[in-house]
């Protein structure tokens, strides 16, 4: 299965953390959605919204090992689901993503997250201190 990544798993060094494993990339977008950084925290989360779409990397061929490492990752606050992307080219293609269940909703900002912020600001932190799931 593929997966559509749009928050800190972007970084292929995250994904390498998570999963132990590197993946094709390819550039990707998610219409119908919007992300926001959840409060207090530095990543973010989808949520459905009508005529947005959010930027990220699909991960192709992603192992049902590595999606279990994944689903630990993400955590109670996320459910993967199947979603339909649309690559750079304009070709559609299907990949399972992380979506913020309903009864977490409330603990999102109204604030987007910005990749480049993360990566300024938060990536070596989160690298250096990301012990997985030994």
């Amino acid at each position: 299965m593929d997966f559509f990544a749009y928050g800190s798993l972007t970084f292929e060094e995250v994904m390498i953390a998570v999963t132990g494993k590197t993946h094709s990339r390819i550039k990707a977008r998610l219409t119908g959605f919007a992300r926001y950084r959840v409060s207090g925290e530095t990543y973010p989360a989808l949520v459905q919204s009508v005529g947005l779409s959010v930027r990220g990397i699909i991960y192709a061929n992603v192992s049902p090992a590595s999606f279990e490492l994944l689903d630990r990752f993400e955590g109670e606050y996320y459910e993967r689901q199947s979603v339909d992307v649309t690559k750079d080219d304009e070709t559609g293609r299907s990949a399972e993503t992380y979506i913020i269940c309903e009864e977490f909703k409330h603990l999102l900002s109204q604030e987007p997250w910005d990749r480049k912020h993360f990566e300024k600001n938060h990536l070596n932190a989160f690298l250096s201190s990301y012990k997985g799931f030994a």
